[in-house]
């Protein structure tokens, strides 16, 4: 009789633990992949709750937050998604959407980076074409807005340095038009790149040595997470900062201008859970941001002796006291 009973039992767990393989193996999965931080990882799950996909429950999200992920990391968490049977990749930043767009022509990217079509990641807005659709940012059209700002609150600005990321392929998309910006306000500019967090100290070294007033952020996703770490050592030196990113004053840099970069990874999300549902990339037109928000820090400003304009101030949409 024990027998029996116990055999029985061993069929309903086969039973229950097929069921719940089975069940486990439909979950869609979505991998996360480039530089990003773990607020942006939330955000991007938010955008999927919106379409009723939750992290661990109807969605398994997979990908830790990596601060500055080089090349050869981005291709290698690429490699592991596709070995993993990822459903869909979303990519921070034309280094992980190249890598993603290199490695795999049927599995469908979701990219957030500056300008699709210039970076080859898509054939147009409208129509992507091929397997990548997503968000570009076009913060490099508003390089010669960031200048004119910064020279408000920096009036004396004669010079002034300008970081990018040097593994970034698209980064002559920023930089050309801060070039074209600075020549044409007279101000010198010294083009400086990075690998990755650990070369702020010696970037902010050189823009001293060359006697700069300021520093521009170009577009890309490094300079949005070390947003904190580039305001603090900027700050010890003296120098006033502008970024792309609205969470830069937040982290104590004096002035951005561009879109909202985490509303930006909650609405990436949205392309994902429709590609869950059936939706082609290629059916899925680029879409870009509708409003550039305006942010200054009062007390960066303060530190640094600036005065920022009232106009300036009434102008802007988030200010930190």
């Amino acid at each position: 009789m024990r027998r029996r009973q116990v055999l029985t039992l061993l069929s309903v767990f086969a039973a229950y633990s097929a069921a719940t393989l089975a069940q486990s193996k439909s979950i869609p999965k979505v991998g996360i992949v480039g530089s990003l931080n773990q607020r942006a990882i939330d955000e991007f799950k938010g955008g999927l709750r919106d379409f009723g996909l939750i992290d661990g429950d109807t969605v398994i999200v997979v990908g830790n937050p990596a601060r500055a992920a080089s090349p050869e990391a981005v291709s290698k968490t690429v490699s592991d998604f596709i070995s993993q049977g990822i459903n869909v990749i979303f990519a921070s930043g034309a280094v992980a959407g190249k890598a993603a767009k290199n490695a795999t022509s049927t599995i469908p990217i979701v990219c957030l980076t500056g300008d699709l079509v210039k970076a080859g990641l898509v054939e147009s807005l409208a129509s992507p074409g091929g397997n990548v659709t997503g968000i570009s940012i076009l913060t490099a059209e508003a390089s010669a807005k960031r200048l004119e700002l910064l020279i408000q609150i920096v009036p004396t600005l004669e010079r002034a340095a300008v970081f990018y990321n040097l593994d970034d392929p698209t980064a002559s998309l920023s930089v050309e038009p801060t070039k074209a910006a600075a020549a044409k306000m007279q101000v010198r500019l010294q083009v400086i790149g990075v690998h990755g967090q650990s070369d702020f100290p010696s970037a902010i070294a050189a823009a001293v040595n060359a006697n700069v007033q300021a520093i521009a952020l170009t577009s890309n996703p490094l300079f949005d997470i070390a947003g904190q770490q580039i305001a603090e050592l900027a700050l010890q030196n003296k120098l006033a900062t502008v970024s792309f990113a609205d969470s830069f004053p937040e982290a104590g840099g004096l002035l951005s201008y561009g879109p909202s970069i985490f509303a930006e990874y909650h609405h990436a999300a949205h392309f994902a859970a429709r590609i869950l549902r059936g939706a082609k990339p290629a059916d899925l037109p680029v879409e870009q941001p509708t409003k550039y928000r305006l942010g200054i820090n009062l007390k960066t400003a303060r530190a640094l002796n600036l005065k920022v304009p009232e106009m300036l101030l009434a102008s802007a949409d988030t200010v930190i006291e």
